[in-house]
């Protein structure tokens, strides 16, 4: 490990996809997400989710972070304007990896302000974590946030129809 962290943001959509997004250098910003974009399509293992992971995370620092464009990765990829926007699909995940380990922090989406860090539930791994330890973790946050956050959207999607209705 040559730098003092490695950040990436990993994206995850209603289907368990994922987009993978890693940081560079930015003259304007510090470090910034850089213009690459990782996938990886649902279904997949542990094993795979955490190659997955570190792939990702070896791809930080490849390029400079692109400061003469005024939009993020994340909103040229979907093609939406607006951070906010871009991400209102998905959930994000951000993962950290230090000397001393790894820092996996879910957040929930905030139909104003876009993905809002939830720090009570940041989970750290040492740096040599087990197989599918991380895996476990990614997983647990996916059906907490993606899958449980649907059904509530699903929910209060039904509660204004019969509000609407009974109007």
């Amino acid at each position: 490990m040559d730098r003092e962290f490695y950040t990436i943001s990993v994206y995850v959509d209603g289907k368990e996809n994922l987009i993978g997004i890693p940081c560079g250098e930015s003259d304007k910003y510090g470090i910034a997400d850089i213009d690459t974009v990782m996938l990886l399509k649902a279904p997949y293992t542990d094993k795979a989710l955490e190659s997955y992971i570190e792939k990702v995370l070896d791809a930080c620092y490849t390029k400079k972070h692109n400061d003469s464009v005024a939009t993020s990765t994340i909103e040229r990829y979907t093609k939406k304007t607006g951070f906010v926007n871009a991400t209102s699909d998905y959930t994000l995940i951000s993962i950290v990896k230090m000397q001393s380990g790894y820092s996996l922090m879910p957040t929930f989406n905030d139909y104003e302000k876009g993905p809002l860090a939830i720090d009570d539930d940041e989970h750290l791994l040492p740096p040599n974590y087990r197989e599918g330890e991380m895996a476990e973790i990614i997983r647990g946050f996916i059906e907490v946030y993606v899958k449980a956050n649907m059904f509530y959207k699903e929910k209060a999607e039904l509660e204004a129809e019969k509000k609407q209705k009974k109007e």
